[in-house]
Order: C-alpha cells, then sequence, then structure tokens
C-alpha cells in the first residue's frame, strides 16, 4: 500500500473531471451482448473498468480499436470458451455484480475471485435468485463459482434491500426485453436504475457511443472550491441520470456554481446554514459531504445512510472516524448522520491510515489539504475510481 505526504496546499484552477465508471461499466456489459455493437469513446483508466475488460476478454470477447475508443467484434454467450474461466474481479460492485449475472446467460462454469471486501458485501440474495432460475451458484470465501444457463420467467423480482446493482444487472441482460424486471424495496440509488434503462433503450441504435464525464469523482474538488478557491470544471454538465450531481444542486443552493456550455465553475461560498439532505439515492456522496459539511458552521444531517455499511468499508463508522480526527463532531443512529461543522483549522498535521476505499482516500486527502496536510495510506486506493486524483493537486 502507498504512503503520500500531502501538504497545506490548494488544488488546480482548472481540472478536467475522469469518465464515469457507473456509465462505461453499464456500456460494457451491454456492448457485449449485442451482435454489433456501437464504438465506444472515453471509456476511463479506473481500476473497475479495466478489470471488466480483461475479465470479458478471459470470457472470449475480443476488441478492435477505432482512433481511441473500442468496439466488440463478437458477443457473448456465443464467444464462450470451452471448460471452466476463472475471472479475477477486484473491488468492484459493479464489475463483479453486473459479470455474474451476465455469466447466468452462458453454459460454462465461472470462477469468480472477488476482492477482500467486495466477498463481504451483499451476496444471498443473488445467489438465491440464481438457484432459482436453476443455475448453479456457490460463494465459498472469496469464490464464487456460477454456470448457466437459466430459463428466464416473464417476471423477475430484484430484492434491492442492500444493493440496486442485481436489479440493474438483470435489467442490462434483458436486451430482448421478454422479462419483465421488478426492482424490490428499492429505497436508494433510483437514479442508477434509471440510467440502466436510458442506456438499454439508446444504445442499441447508436454508432458511437462517449461516456459522460463522472460526476462521483467532480465532487470532491467542487466542495474544495465551494470552501476556498474558484475551480473551472471543463465540459462537465448537470446529469440526471448521475446520482451524485445532487452536489451541483446542493451548490446551487448556496449561490456558489454557475454552469455554461463550457462547463462549470465552483467559486467559495459566502453563507453558512444548517444543511438538512436525503443521500439515499447518493451515498457514494457521503464522504465528500462529510469534507464539505465539516467546514460549514452548524449542524448538519444526511439521513438515509443505513446501506452505508455495505460499501468498500463501512464508510459510516469511517467518515465519523475521520471527521473527529480533525475536530469535527459526527454521530448517527444508524439512518441519520448528524455532523457539527465548524471554520477552525487544525494548526498540525494529521496522518491518515485509512481503509482501501478511493472514496474515503479521497475525502481524507481533501481534510488534510484543508488543514496542515499529513501522511495519508493508502494512497494508490484512487486508482478504482479516480487514477489522476493526486495530480489535480497545486504543489
Amino acid at each position: 500500500m502507498k504512503t503520500l505526504q500531502n501538504k497545506k496546499s490548494s488544488l488546480l484552477t482548472s481540472i478536467k473531471i475522469p469518465p464515469s465508471k457507473s456509465y462505461a461499466n453499464r456500456v460494457l456489459i451491454l456492448c457485449a451482448l449485442l451482435k454489433n455493437s456501437p464504438v465506444i469513446n472515453n471509456l476511463p483508466n479506473a481500476s473497475d473498468v479495466s478489470n471488466l475488460l480483461r475479465c470479458l476478454e478471459d470470457m472470449g470477447l475480443e476488441f478492435q480499436s477505432f482512433g481511441e475508443g473500442i468496439k466488440f467484434s463478437n458477443s457473448f454467450p456465443q464467444c464462450e470458451k470451452d471448460g471452466e474461466v476463472f475471472l479475477s474481479v477486484g473491488e468492484g460492485g459493479t464489475t463483479a455484480r453486473f459479470l455474474s449475472v451476465m455469466l447466468l446467460l452462458g453454459k460454462q462454469k465461472y470462477t469468480l475471485k472477488l476482492g477482500h471486501r467486495l466477498k463481504d458485501r451483499p451476496w444471498s440474495e443473488f445467489i438465491s435468485l440464481a438457484r432459482s432460475l436453476g443455475a448453479l451458484a456457490e460463494l465459498n470465501d472469496d469464490i464464487l463459482t456460477l454456470k448457466g444457463p437459466v430459463i428466464f420467467p416473464s417476471l423477475l423480482e430484484v430484492d434491492c434491500s442492500s444493493t440496486t446493482q442485481f436489479a440493474s444487472a438483470f435489467q442490462l441482460i434483458n436486451h430482448d426485453s421478454k422479462t419483465e424486471i421488478i426492482p424490490k424495496n428499492m429505497k436508494s440509488s433510483q437514479s442508477y436504475w434509471a440510467m440502466t434503462n436510458e442506456l438499454q433503450k439508446k444504445l442499441k441504435a447508436m454508432d458511437h457511443y462517449e461516456v459522460p464525464l463522472d460526476w462521483s469523482s467532480a465532487s470532491y474538488p467542487m466542495a474544495y472550491a465551494a470552501l476556498n478557491h474558484k475551480i473551472v470544471f471543463p465540459k462537465l454538465h448537470h446529469d440526471e441520470f448521475q446520482a451524485d450531481s445532487k452536489m451541483f444542486d446542493l451548490l446551487k443552493s448556496f449561490h456558489c456554481v454557475e454552469e455554461n456550455e463550457l462547463g462549470i465553475s465552483v467559486s467559495p461560498l459566502k453563507i453558512h446554514r444548517n444543511v438538512d439532505l436525503d443521500v439515499s439515492d447518493c451515498l457514494d456522496l457521503v464522504p465528500t459531504l462529510t469534507y464539505f459539511l465539516g467546514h460549514i458552521e452548524g449542524r448538519h444531517s444526511l439521513k438515509g445512510i443505513s446501506n452505508l455499511i455495505h460499501k468498500e468499508s463501512n464508510r459510516l463508522e469511517e467518515v465519523i472516524k475521520l471527521i473527529k480526527m480533525f475536530n469535527r463532531n459526527a454521530y448517527s443512529d444508524g439512518s441519520t448522520l448528524w455532523i457539527e461543522g465548524s471554520k477552525e483549522r487544525v494548526p498540525s498535521e494529521v496522518d491518515l491510515i485509512l481503509p482501501d476505499d478511493h472514496r474515503m482516500v479521497m475525502a481524507g486527502t481533501l481534510f488534510q489539504l484543508h488543514h496542515s496536510g499529513g501522511k495519508i495510506t493508502p494512497a494508490d486506493s484512487v486508482n478504482k475510481s479516480f487514477p489522476g486524483f493526486f495530480d489535480i493537486i497545486s504543489f
């Protein structure tokens, strides 16, 4: 694990945001099932996406290069290799869950090695559902074994109590629309479900698809800009299908964000007020909001955070520990997180050893830059979604 020394510093005044891995992984699954896929442009370098691409290749899928884009030259399950196939999926939730559902269309046996934290995230609902459809589905420690093919009913209910990613995955492979996918208990991430449906409708008719910029990545420097100095974000635009674009709406309520045809700019806010926000649809935004609200005087609440414990780390526990390292207070009853903000700055360095969670590391870095710096570990975890994150710091 890599350790990096962050100094009290600032961010660049113009920041290029990477493409969205949420869009990219959905598009890759959809295109892998089409006999004539569009060219996919602007794929991110995030490890979640590169892991998915590698797994698709291991499954027998082939790509052609078209300029800076790629196009599938065959499709699944027609491309299946003979014999058992081993796939190492890493820690990506969409990578593993989208793949595991897609593999139910195949007839070969697949063995998926899950990342250390990923194996402990919710899987039981999927395994029960896969078995009910006629598949072999077993999870032993970090090894998930799957074998189809399954027969899909005309109506399929998918429980979303812990995650909506399996429901999205079943919808992604439902390219002929013969099965109606019913997401049950969907209390969060509705926008990602809408993103899935929108892509499924439009992608088949496209010759080229460009992956939009990522609002999850944008949220970190935007929060920093609202508390420190103006930053411009070229080609970034509000996106109703990305849940974390709620950051734009929040900053708009503070009158510190502007959008035009060239992109978005964020300037330091001039008012402090209490914030009461439902984040059930944008849980990945919570580490960013912990930094942001932790520096706005008042008592703030983030509601709908119960599934925060099922992320790459127990983020509810981790954000509370993080903010307390910088002399702020936060507490939770399991469904709401309260944050007590302050303008006070810590005068000495604060070293952070965080879980291997990209969002916690990026939020921790913002805290350090805002105060007096410090060492942060594991710095390389940002590669999961924003490989160039530390390049946006103006040392």
